[in-house]
């Protein structure tokens, strides 16, 4: 009837003579006498151990009690207090466990151990069923860790007979009204079923070296440091303290009270409050002011030289922060000026596009090169509209308007496209002699010259395109006239001046007739012209003097916004996610930093080579604009 419920039918065994007969033998034969013989031998068997456990769980909280006899007659006794929740049968569990555990620990073989649980003995025994989850995972502790005797009996006592175990199991799950200062009582962090089999199980007391030893020492037995400077500041400060149920608080300004937590707990705390079911991941200051609110508190939560030091390095070492943290848009290192030793010396290139489709012949690109003389001051500037970018493109390029024009530049500046690092254009730049630089993929900053004409070629084309945005390439040739003629304030002069020695004659001279058309004479004209030349070298020489104040005023200002940020051989990084790294399924919520990386080689001023956690290299450098520390 009682196997009904878990549909299971009982069904009477068919006769079968030969097996009735045996199974009736079997049932009532007594045993022979060697069979008796070995039941008794066990059953009297003299065990060099002894062991008696008990649990307790009532309001105040949850608590064991072991009681231990040696072979020489000696008595341990062991009190343990438990922080979580537990049942009378998680109690008596954790009891038997920790008792087994200290056995262990001191070098039994055979034991013998007394429960005054009906249940946690008869599931040891096998003759009680464990059903609930946390009870199976209970039972499987246990049994482990019987196996490691060479033989043990377990068996179930009155409470009576097991008063030692029984109030020490009280003692550790009372208020500390009843603490003694005798036996030793230790707290159990977790419970077993979540830890691993050898749990860590630490003393409720704190040791000399935690911040609350000495307060505690002096608010429960008025003991004092032997020093007097010490003791007095002891007494000083353990009047903003108080011991209440056996734990100690603070009196606070913004709590009534505030719980002092030492040790392994602050972690738990910052861990709980940083990314726990209420956590948010805030930062360090605001991670400390929600600890404070809550109720909890440590010194070095609060730091002379940096406030709540303890919470930012654990918000920096959390992972999930590291990795949705904001863009760092401040530059990494100090400002580097170029400067050209002389004009055409030094070139950079770069493309403009993709653009609108134009009307003449379909372009959608541009190619631009700036000459470095005065580097930020765009001297000089070339762009030719392009329908394909390809290796001929860009080679044909540098030749007809670079070399040909202006002779064999001493330096090249690109980026790492493949317009440019290609085949074709490093046979151009070793067969002239040309050293070609590439500047980082990711920081097109550092060709900062072309960048800056880029920019203003594009400003000046919205200007004059308006709507008919498809004219660019027809364009094009008044931008860069209109750019040419143009006084650039880092020198003072423009930079048709620069390059030829005199200024251009522009449409509105001819048009409203200046001065100098008015007065116009051939051989004047040509006195003058010689006569700028002759100047010119004393014209580029206080340009370069302008510039270079220019340069100065820039840095000062540049600087003051930097952020340095160098890395070692080895370090950790995470990489800012790329438009082509991004996880697109995640859409908005995607993070920003991927990683960690390893910083295998340093390449140049602010770039490196990093390197997957499997030791696989990324192919292209990466500026430091575009990395972080990663904190483990």
């Amino acid at each position: 009837m009682e196997l009904s419920e878990y549909d299971i039918r009982y069904t009477p065994k068919a006769a079968i003579k030969g097996q009735t007969v045996s199974d009736f033998i079997a049932k009532f034969t007594e045993p022979d006498a060697e069979v008796r013989r070995v039941m008794e031998d066990e059953q009297t068997t003299k065990f060099q151990w002894k062991l008696h456990v008990d649990g307790s769980s009532n309001t105040h909280g949850s608590g064991a009690g072991i009681v231990i006899t040696t072979p020489d007659g000696d008595t341990v006794e062991c009190a343990m207090r438990f922080d979580f929740k537990a049942t009378n049968n998680q109690a008596e569990y954790e009891a038997l466990l920790a008792g087994l555990r200290v056995c262990i620990a001191l070098g039994a073989d055979e034991l013998e151990i007394y429960s005054d649980s009906q249940v946690v003995v008869n599931q040891v025994l096998d003759e009680y069923q464990a059903r609930e989850e946390h009870m199976i995972a209970y039972l499987d502790i246990a049994k482990r860790l019987l196996r490691k005797f060479k033989m043990y009996r377990i068996s179930q006592i009155p409470r009576e007979e097991n008063e030692k175990a029984d109030a020490l199991s009280k003692l550790a799950s009372a208020t500390t009204s009843i603490r003694s200062k005798a036996i030793p009582v230790a707290h159990l962090i977790k419970p077993s079923t979540v830890e691993s089999e050898e749990i860590t199980i630490a003393e409720i007391r704190p040791s000399p070296g935690d911040w609350t030893y000495k307060l505690r020492k002096y608010l429960e037995e008025n003991i004092l440091p032997e020093d007097a400077v010490e003791a007095k500041r002891i007494r000083y400060r353990s009047t903003r303290y108080t011991i209440l149920r056996g734990e100690l608080y603070r009196r606070g300004f913004s709590k009534v009270l505030q719980r002092c937590i030492s040790g392994e707990k602050t972690g738990e705390i910052l861990r709980s409050v940083h990314s726990g079911v209420c956590g948010n991941h805030t930062g360090g200051k605001s991670l400390a002011h929600k600890i404070l609110r809550q109720g909890f508190y440590w010194p070095t939560l609060f730091v002379e030289a940096q406030r709540f030091a303890e919470a930012q390095r654990f918000a920096e070492s959390c992972e999930t922060c590291q990795r949705i943290a904001n863009d760092i848009r401040r530059p990494p290192e100090l400002l580097r000026s170029l400067i050209s030793p002389w004009p055409y010396a030094m070139w950079g290139l770069d493309l403009i596009g993709p653009m609108p489709t134009g009307t003449k012949g379909g372009a959608k690109h541009a190619i631009m090169a700036v000459d470095y003389f005065t580097k930020w001051t765009e001297v000089e500037a070339e762009a030719e509209a392009l329908v394909h970018i390809t290796e001929a493109n860009t080679s044909s390029f540098v030749k007809k308007n670079i070399i040909y024009r202006f002779g064999i530049p001493s330096i090249i500046i690109t980026d790492n496209g493949t317009q440019f690092d290609n085949k074709k254009f490093r046979e151009i730049c070793e067969e002239f002699k040309i050293a070609n630089y590439y500047a980082s993929p990711a920081h097109p900053q550092t060709n900062g010259q072309t960048e800056a004409v880029n920019k203003v070629i594009k400003h000046t084309l919205k200007a004059k395109l308006e709507a008919k945005k498809g004219g660019w390439a027809d364009k094009l040739p008044e931008v860069l006239w209109a750019y040419r003629t143009t006084v650039r304030s880092s020198t003072g002069e423009t930079p048709f001046a620069l390059a030829f020695g005199t200024e251009a004659v522009i449409p509105a001279e001819t048009t409203f007739t200046s001065p100098r058309v008015q007065l116009y004479s051939p051989e004047h004209n040509i006195d003058m012209l010689q006569q700028n030349l002759d100047e010119l070298e004393k014209v580029k020489d206080a340009a370069q003097v302008k510039n270079s104040a220019y340069q100065q005023r820039a840095a000062r200002y540049y600087n003051s916004h930097v952020w340095e940020r160098r890395f070692q051989l080895g370090d950790l990084v995470l990489r800012r996610v790329s438009l082509n790294t991004k996880d697109k399924s995640s859409g908005s919520l995607a993070d920003k930093w991927e990683g960690p990386y390893i910083i295998k080689r340093i390449i140049g001023h602010r770039a490196y080579m990093i390197a997957r956690p499997e030791g696989s290299l990324v192919p292209r450098p990466c500026n430091a604009q575009y990395l972080k520390i990663f904190y483990p």
